[in-house]
């Protein structure tokens, strides 16, 4: 057999995998519906509901799987002692320049160091720890027209402040795609992730570099089919908790890549970088 050819775009496209390495992919892409398992508790009436949720699937002989499982993937292949040849379709553009005005903390500094060593993956940080900082400090080093995701109309306006106050870009130059607007800015964009969805595949040309705020939302219908359009080289996903208590976390990571760093609040609050809560 040949050695498995593994293209990477929007998704991850799989080709002459060896059977057992393809079983293997195909397990740990699937889950447990949690819906039919609530059901089937509660006596309930599954009819259409699915058992599993899967996150892969078949097309052409071939076998697609999402990006943010890119680093498993290897691993697996590893395991089975295969080398794939790897073809990367991700979109790279021109670069672009930001000037971050502002100082990590040691901490901080911690974190950019683990997310920058990756094109993509998942910051985890509790409230109060500066994610947006860091991700502004991340976006200025990678240097590629940007898209932030949001999932409200507050968390759009603020990260329109924080790109004036840490970046200096000027609000007109700041795209916006939501709250009544849809405009695509030459460097940095910020969505609303129920307008974008509906216009994903005209913005996503335009884009090198894709932060997802409050990852944990991703597994929603809306915010998946969104992400996953995107084939931008750089991908970030920012979460205070991606520990979802519907068990759907791996989710997460499929669309948006394993955690790279984790910030703990008991040690930020021993340190005297976050305050305890009340």
């Amino acid at each position: 057999m040949d050695d498995p050819v593994i293209e990477v775009t929007t998704k991850i496209v799989c080709r002459d995998l060896p059977p057992g390495l393809a079983v293997q992919i195909k397990a740990r892409l699937t889950v447990a519906n949690p819906k039919w398992l609530e059901n089937e508790r509660l006596g309930y009436w599954n009819g259409d509901t699915q058992r599993e949720i899967k996150g892969y699937a078949r097309k052409n002989g071939v076998l697609l799987v999402p990006r943010g499982f890119m680093r498993q993937l290897l691993s697996l292949c590893r395991q089975h002692g295969v080398t794939p040849n790897i073809i990367d379709n991700r979109r790279i553009l021109p670069q672009v320049k930001f000037e971050f005005a502002g100082n990590l903390r040691p901490f901080q500094e911690e974190a950019v160091t683990d997310v920058l060593a990756r094109d993509f993956g998942t910051l985890s940080a509790p409230t109060g720890s500066g994610k947006t900082v860091v991700a502004l400090y991340i976006v200025a080093k990678r240097g590629q027209p940007v898209l932030i995701v949001v999932h409200t109309k507050e968390l759009l306006f603020q990260w329109i402040e924080r790109i004036v106050t840490f970046l200096g870009t000027p609000k007109e130059e700041i795209g916006i795609i939501g709250a009544g607007k849809k405009t695509i800015g030459s460097r940095i964009t910020v969505a609303l992730v129920q307008s974008l969805y509906k216009c994903a595949d005209e913005v996503a040309p335009y884009i090198g570099h894709l932060v997802v705020d409050e990852c944990h939302r991703t597994p929603s219908r809306t915010f998946t089919e969104a992400v996953a359009v995107f084939d931008s080289r750089f991908m970030l996903g920012l979460s205070a908790t991606p520990w979802r208590r519907d068990g759907l976390s791996k989710l997460i990571f499929w669309h948006v890549g394993d955690v790279t760093h984790e910030v703990k609040k008991p040690d930020l609050v021993a340190t005297g970088d976050v305050l305890p809560a009340d």
